[in-house]
């Protein structure tokens, strides 16, 4: 981020802490869809991610008087996987599951696909709605969000080796999927 969109954000942060409905509005545009994105990577589906984007907005509004500052979207992908953390953990205790019905495409990754060599690739939000929830949440903010193994451990309350476990076995799970989906994909073209 530029100094000026550095402070341009700051600007924003502090108008919209003051009560200025159309700095906070401006607010919740710029930071939506990276919200969503992150929302659904760690929740695995969309319609959680959908109630999940909107309390994390909320939240976002509610805490940006202590917006210091720093990066904007660092600032706010903390509290965007933080708040997303504690819904899965209220969904689990409740026992509630949606199937994703939705569309995905219209949602940015910045790791589009799973792998970009296959003809029928696909993307990797699919591959880690398979995923575990605890395995998907630790390697979405290791990869994605490029939180610290401590950082982890901290938001999610598990011990560092416990995250390490995690990631491992989520990244082995991973790589037998994407294996999985080459192997078929070339027998088809063998076929």
């Amino acid at each position: 981020m530029s100094a000026a969109d550095n402070n341009e954000a700051i600007a924003l942060a502090t108008r919209a802490a003051a009560g200025d409905t159309h700095a906070q509005r401006r607010l919740v545009e710029r930071l939506h869809r990276r919200v969503q994105s992150i929302a659904l990577s760690i929740l695995g589906n969309a319609l959680d991610a959908e109630d999940a984007t909107q309390v994390i907005l909320m939240e976002i509004l509610k805490c940006v008087g202590s917006f210091r500052g720093e990066s904007l979207t660092g600032w706010s992908d903390r509290i965007a996987a933080r708040t997303a953390i504690r819904h899965a953990r209220q969904r689990r205790i409740h026992g509630l599951r949606f199937e994703a019905t939705e569309n995905l495409d219209n949602l940015a990754w910045s790791r589009d696909a799973a792998y970009a060599d296959a003809d029928h690739a696909r993307d990797l939000r699919d591959y880690l709605a398979q995923l575990p929830e605890a395995r998907r949440e630790v390697l979405v903010l290791r990869h994605m969000l490029d939180y610290s193994i401590d950082e982890i451990a901290e938001l999610t309350e598990v011990s560092p080796n416990t995250v390490k476990d995690r990631l491992l076995h989520a990244r082995e799970q991973l790589r037998r999927l994407i294996r999985r989906d080459r192997m078929i994909d070339q027998s088809r073209g063998n076929a």
